[in-house]
């Protein structure tokens, strides 16, 4: 009988241990509310930020604004005090000009080189003549087709009509290696999408690449054989070349459609093309906050939150709104974290702080290729094997036009990748509290999207840390000047912070971190 007392008095203990947890994670929860995430947004999301892009003044004043709030809430400095983590990368602009008697035509805009085939000599071609050769095309079927018959390609810089009819005798690739091995000196491509370019396509051709020092891809760009040139162009300097023979775009094309054979001629005019890559120092840099834990066993232990706060910037190359201000992407996330931070910091100084500690990191770079996450990880001011799990956030503050429910959800990526118990965490925590439609199609294996592989938190479960990625979804606006402000939903970004404050909370506060039990998946 004694002995049954001791134990239900033993439950009791318990039960009340977890009931004052549970409203004590309730009512930081509480304090992750829309008023404050408006004056966060409304000051990241900006145009006088114009864009936060890494490695610009705008990114640097973005760290500014999130370290000084670090400060002012009482986050230590997790770098020796300090808040910022810089990084050593080489910002890689394109270098590009181009002239047809003369005239200068504008890069992205009426021409193009692929950003990843220029070496940093690049190239600088001119000449007095042209092969026009039609489609590009040597097809030796039931109806032999050549359009390289009768001319020599040595030496010639080469124009051609973009994809057509035979490519799927005579590919894309077959037409480069062909130019490539029998040496000219150059091809021009006409192709639609110059003058009609995908949003993803303007925002790869405008973007500024950044490498980090001593990487990889640093070294092989650095290696780089400038390769034939392969320039892309629109209807415009096409004219301005065909012009010299006596004919335009419209009308090549109409001979070739009417004939259904090879129509290829040399013709006299003027022209040239540079292009190079250059390279310019950088230090964008991670912001690094700090809160120790309270338990003197578990605080050398840390669960690291993490939203990267760069953006796109400026893009010239678009009519109207040129600033890519980035609300969502990752405003919102970026928000949430700052949100997170000062809802724990309440606790600490209630003196119900977390047991494990915790690091906030706004990473820098996840645009250029997740490049503050990849520093860190080489560089980590707390050892990595002491991280017991990574929950990083990115585009929470809209939704999608993908079917829900309702607008209560809240894609989660990763979470079973690693570790079954960060799965359970992660699901039971919204079973008890915040009640979110937690949709996991863009975790599966094969995903087209691959987001798994495509936000900082890859990084770290590359290192065997247990990770989740929270993601709201794609829409019209990703990756462009119109993701602002005014289409942000501010209820469901803190409803949906508070389901990683709630998650967090427990990681912080359990008895054990969360167990890896199944293999890392490198790509």
């Amino acid at each position: 009988m004694k002995s049954r007392f001791l134990l239900l008095i033993l439950f009791l203990l318990l039960t009340c241990t977890v009931d004052a947890q549970n409203k004590d994670a309730q009512l930081y929860a509480r304090t992750i509310n829309s008023g404050n995430a408006k004056a966060h947004l409304n000051i990241l999301a900006s145009d006088e930020w114009k864009g936060r892009e890494a490695g610009t003044l705008w990114g640097d004043k973005a760290a500014q604004y999130i370290a000084a709030y670090y400060q002012k809430i009482g986050l230590k400095g997790a770098v020796n005090g300090a808040y910022m983590q810089a990084i050593n990368a080489k910002r890689v602009p394109l270098l590009e000009s181009l002239k047809v008697n003369g005239s200068s035509f504008k890069p992205i805009v009426d021409f193009f080189n692929m950003p990843a085939s220029i070496s940093l000599a690049g190239y600088d071609m001119q000449t007095d003549s042209v092969l026009f050769a039609g489609y590009g095309v040597i097809d030796e079927g039931m109806q032999p087709y050549n359009d390289f018959q009768d001319h020599t390609v040595e030496g010639k810089v080469v124009m051609l009509l973009g994809s057509g009819p035979r490519d799927a005798a005579f590919s894309f690739q077959q037409k480069i290696s062909y130019l490539s091995f029998h040496k000219a000196k150059a091809v021009l491509l006409v192709e639609p999408l110059v003058d009609n370019k995908s949003d993803g396509l303007l925002v790869h051709l405008a973007g500024n690449p950044m490498m980090l020092e001593g990487s990889p891809e640093l070294a092989a760009l650095e290696k780089m054989a400038q390769g034939m040139p392969i320039i892309y162009l629109g209807k415009k300097v096409a004219d301005a070349l065909l012009k010299d023979a006596g004919t335009d775009l419209t009308a090549v094309r109409r001979k070739l459609t009417d004939t259904n054979k090879p129509y290829s001629f040399v013709f006299k005019t003027h022209f040239s093309a540079q292009a190079s890559r250059a390279l310019e120092t950088v230090h964008p840099a991670n912001v690094l906050g700090f809160i120790a834990g309270s338990d003197p066993v578990l605080k050398d232990e840390v669960l690291l939150l993490s939203a990267h706060y760069d953006h796109l910037g400026i893009n010239p190359y678009v009519t109207g709104d040129r600033i890519n201000n980035g609300a969502d992407d990752n405003g919102s996330g970026t928000t949430g974290m700052l949100l997170l931070a000062d809802a724990f910091m309440q606790a600490v100084k209630a003196g119900k702080g977390p047991k494990r500690s915790i690091l906030f990191m706004a990473a820098t770079g996840e645009e250029k290729g997740l490049l503050g996450s990849t520093w860190y990880v080489d560089h980590p001011v707390i050892p990595l094997d002491k991280t017991i799990a990574n929950l990083n956030v990115d585009m929470i503050g809209r939704t999608d036009t993908l079917p829900h429910p309702d607008k209560n959800y809240m894609y989660i990526i990763g979470s079973d990748r690693l570790s079954s118990d960060l799965d359970r965490i992660v699901k039971q925590t919204n079973t008890t509290y915040t009640k979110l439609e937690l949709d996991e199609r863009y975790n599966v294996r094969n995903d087209p999207f691959q987001l798994y592989y495509r936000s900082d938190h890859y990084n770290f479960a590359k290192q065997g840390i247990p990770v989740t990625f929270y993601f709201g979804g794609f829409h019209g606006d990703y990756h462009k000047p119109s993701d602002d402000i005014a289409k942000i939903d501010f209820e469901l970004l803190c409803k949906r912070t508070q389901l990683i404050f709630y998650t967090a909370w427990e990681l912080a506060n359990g008895v054990t971190r969360p167990v890896v039990d199944k293999k890392v998946e490198k790509r």
